[in-house]
């Protein structure tokens, strides 16, 4: 069977959770606006929208896209974390690195 794997969610325009909402690592998305937020802590606790400013779709679709090819190489932030939309494959001879002090995840 299956795992489902569900996380914090609403459906109210522009409702944006807030730093007590979510714990670290911890994800939340709003159905209405289409957005993927986290929580981050680099000595102050803030909430980010994950993805902003780029990515497929419009402003007004509730889809996110994430490719589905890596083809280059590519390095996680330091103090970041890294979510991809899965499967995702990395193309022969190319590398995602992430820093001891980071985490990518892939949700399937």
């Amino acid at each position: 069977m299956a795992n489902t794997i569900k996380i914090k969610r609403s459906a109210v325009s522009g409702k944006v959770p807030t730093t007590g909402d979510l714990q670290l690592g911890e994800l939340a998305v709003n159905t209405f606006d289409g957005k993927l937020y986290t929580k981050k802590d680099n000595g102050t606790a803030s909430i980010v929208e994950i993805g902003a400013g780029g990515g497929g779709g419009t402003a007004n679709t509730v889809i996110a896209e994430s490719q589905y090819l890596i083809n280059s190489n590519y390095t996680l932030t330091s103090n970041c974390n890294g979510i991809s939309l899965g499967p995702v494959e990395i193309a022969a001879t190319y590398a995602v690195t992430v820093p001891a002090n980071a985490t990518w995840m892939v949700l399937l």
